[in-house]
């Protein structure tokens, strides 16, 4: 019998909002404690460059061009296998989905072995900070491979103003697909959310194993996406 269209799209759903947390989670854990500078969230970065060039008091620009350059160079490299592997199936997504939490993971564990839980040196905050953008570059790159409506991972700006606009309107009997629609993009504004608080919790035990907590999650992600066929829709274009 072939698989239900409805329950696979809310079973990538699932994954999708997994990955949403693990980015607020990841935003949190660079910006309050790496810098002051975004990974995920490229247009924030863009912003605090745009206030560090008009010399506003306390914002740096260093940290904010580092993580939009690692960002843009981990997009660049999922270009390039996303397109060598594209053709071979859904299996290109758990390569990036596991590439990035072994990204994670090397920057948390790098961060664990400098810094312990405490404060990283310079140097080594930098670098950690580089890793964990150039992770959000390619997961970013992947995102938009995938294509799942109303579901990036890692904005949420413009879903929010979509839910909002949904909330407004008056629907008298929603179809099964707009019941969808409304569910994903408040997964994915609520995802964020929980993941930026959790982030800041984690953050109390150090970056370093912060990020290792988030790496560990995200290969738990990954491992029942690759397991679990039925999570593996084609992916549906907006």
């Amino acid at each position: 019998m072939p698989a239900d269209p409805t329950r696979s799209q809310v079973r990538i759903s699932l994954v999708m909002s997994a990955l949403t947390v693990s980015a607020g989670a990841v935003d949190a854990v660079t910006f309050l404690g790496l810098g002051h500078a975004f990974a995920a969230l490229a247009t924030g970065n863009v912003l605090l460059l745009g206030f560090g060039a008009a010399q506003t008091a306390g914002i740096p620009v260093a940290r904010p061009a580092e993580a939009v350059a690692s960002f843009v160079i981990g997009a660049a490299a999922a270009n390039t296998v996303i397109a060598r592997a594209s053709g071979r199936g859904r299996r290109w997504l758990v390569l990036v989905l596991a590439a990035e939490a072994a990204a994670l993971a090397a920057a948390g564990g790098y961060a664990t072995a400098v810094g312990g839980t405490g404060a990283l040196p310079g140097g080594a905050e930098a670098l950690v900070a580089a890793l964990v953008a150039g992770a959000m570059g390619w997961r970013s790159r992947g995102m938009l491979e995938a294509g799942v409506p109303e579901m990036p991972t890692t904005v949420a700006q413009i879903t929010l103003v979509k839910l909002l606009a949904d909330v407004l309107s008056i629907h008298t009997a929603p179809s099964p697909r707009l019941v969808l629609v409304r569910a994903r993009r408040s997964a994915t504004v609520l995802g964020m959310f929980v993941g930026g608080a959790l982030g800041a919790l984690l953050l109390r035990s150090g970056a370093g194993p912060a990020l290792l907590a988030v790496a560990a999650f995200e290969a738990c992600v990954t491992a029942v996406y690759f397991r679990a066929t039925r999570f593996r829709p084609q992916p549906v274009r907006a």
